[in-house]
């Protein structure tokens, strides 16, 4: 019997042995809940800072929460801390994709929220792989000071490019839209130097209010450096906005009309609402007096000009009895060697109605406009169905004016800064901006949208003009002050002068120097210190 109980007790101790190592409650919710729930904290706070919120304030601190979680965490856990904060981020922000896909891509429910957090997803590995490399300097001795901000602007300028064209929608600074004092180092970096300072701060009052990241002791030394780079912004922008407002104040003006139809999507190319559409902005335009260029949005004119000669005609009327010149998009069509094509198009009309130029859209919309990895995704229709993919158009056409050349971004062209760079250093002296936000209902996305429209008056240092068919439409000044907005899903007309400016800056002539700077410093960083 003694020796049954001592061989039960081994066989107990044996099987004790064999069993995994497991988390205490306390340890699994301190090393395991605690961080995640810090993340999630951490990207809606910063969904928050951005329209149609507009809670700003978050900016300088929504990463706190996230840099407690990422503290002396691995590379590999780090990621998918950053997946979780990126994950929270973009479906506070872009919850309007389900929308869209709902109602115009007749996706059930389920699958119009799978959508959503799939980008969500692709967006968050950006994030990601910021947070890996964080946490892979700290435990080579890096301070977060020296990577977060770069490594952040390295994160966002990828995102801009890759995949299809890239999907830059509010990065970082665009949430300091708002604020021209704090925007205007923007004409010098572009919207990244913006990310990299609202990271900066984010990073720097972390360590000043916690002095340890991880296993990294933080002095007050470490800061001089930021906290002298930071006032030297502080400084420029300054510097900068009493120069713009100067120069704004003795240039020429032009006075210019944006008009907003309000024509509801579901009605916009019922071919028995043509006539109603263009008795609107008939309507509309003679409210324009005095106006030397007068703007309908994009596609306003929904059929193929020319091509559709009583439609055209009607046009070509309005503009004659407006005594302006008159922009307005319409769809365009042309058959070449290669077969039909599709234009996203932008006409420009002389006050005698003749056809003086016309932009054609350089940069499409994946799924709105044309189709990628259809193989693949075939249950994500386009939200175009009734025309064929659209053909891009060059990029850097400019209309002219018999004052100078104008630049004219159609859609979301406006949130990719290299079109309106290569369009002011064509010598466009206006920005002008025609969208169709009608897709977006009473979601946050036309806020969102307007919003990055703001960046590139102060990169080009040129007005900008923008008409939106339910809204926002806006004039913005050369130092990012938003001069005026209409009101959503309302009929609008306004005219005003502005400011006819040469235009150009640092960021017009070397474009995005500073975020390859940061990639530059980026993979030195990481060759340097990689056998540590």
């Amino acid at each position: 019997m003694a020796l049954g109980a001592k061989n039960l007790k081994n066989l107990r101790a044996s099987i004790t042995l064999l069993k995994p190592p497991s988390l205490s409650t306390d340890t699994w919710t301190r090393r395991r809940l605690f961080p995640a729930a810090a993340c999630i904290i951490s990207g809606l706070a910063l969904a928050a800072a951005f329209p149609k919120w507009n809670q700003t304030y978050f900016l300088p601190i929504a990463l706190w929460p996230l840099f407690y979680a990422l503290q002396g965490q691995s590379p590999k856990r780090a990621f998918w801390l950053g997946f979780v904060f990126g994950l929270a981020f973009y479906s506070g922000l872009l919850y309007w994709i389900a929308y869209v896909t709902r109602v115009f891509g007749n996706l059930p429910l389920p699958l119009a929220l799978g959508v959503m957090l799939l980008l969500a997803a692709v967006l968050s590995l950006y994030r990601a792989f910021w947070a890996a490399g964080v946490a892979w300097a700290a435990h080579r001795g890096i301070s977060p000071l020296w990577t977060a901000p770069n490594f952040w602007v390295v994160s966002e300028f990828i995102q801009a490019h890759f995949p299809f064209g890239g999907f830059p929608w509010e990065l970082l600074g665009y949430g300091l839209y708002r604020y021209p004092m704090l925007i205007q180092v923007a004409d010098v970096t572009g919207v990244y130097g913006l990310s990299f300072l609202v990271v900066l701060v984010n990073v720097l009052l972390f360590l000043m209010t916690h002095r340890k990241f991880g296993p990294l002791v933080h002095s007050m030394r470490h800061e001089a450096l930021p906290l002298l780079l930071i006032m030297v912004c502080v400084g420029y922008n300054a510097h900068r906005l009493d120069a713009v407002k100067r120069l704004t104040a003795a240039s020429p003006k032009i006075p210019v009309a944006v008009t907003q139809g309000n024509i509801k999507q579901g009605e916009k190319w019922n071919p028995q609402m043509v006539h109603t559409t263009l008795d609107r902005y008939a309507e509309l335009t003679a409210r324009s007096k005095g106006a030397r260029l007068i703007i309908w949005p994009e596609t306003a004119a929904p059929f193929f000009f020319i091509r559709t000669p009583d439609f055209t005609a009607k046009v070509v009327d309005i503009a004659k009895q407006s005594g302006a010149y008159l922009l307005f998009g319409a769809p365009a069509w042309e058959l070449t060697e290669a077969g039909e094509r599709y234009f996203n198009r932008a006409y420009l009309l002389t006050p005698k109605g003749e056809v003086t130029g016309y932009y054609d859209k350089a940069h499409l919309v994946p799924y709105g406009e044309y189709v990628p990895l259809q193989k693949i995704f075939f249950f994500i229709p386009k939200m175009v169905p009734m025309i064929g993919d659209f053909a891009e158009g060059p990029v850097g056409t400019t209309l002219s004016l018999p004052e100078g050349p104008i630049g004219v971004l159609i859609c979301f062209e406006s949130i990719f800064p290299y079109l309106a760079r290569a369009q002011i250093k064509n010598g466009a002296r206006l920005l002008v901006n025609i969208t169709n936000d009608a897709w977006y209902g009473e979601t946050s996305a036309p806020y969102q949208h307007m919003s990055m429209a703001v960046l590139r008056a102060v990169e080009g240092r040129v007005a900008l003009a923008r008409a939106a068919n339910t809204g926002i439409s806006a004039f913005i000044g050369p130092d990012g002050k938003i001069l005026w907005t209409s009101g959503m899903n309302v009929p609008a007309a306004h005219t005003l002068e502005l400011p006819w400016l040469p235009g150009g800056s640092l960021y017009t002539r070397f474009g995005d120097v500073f975020a390859w700077i940061c990639l530059v410093y980026t993979a030195l960083v990481f060759f340097l210190f990689r056998k540590r």
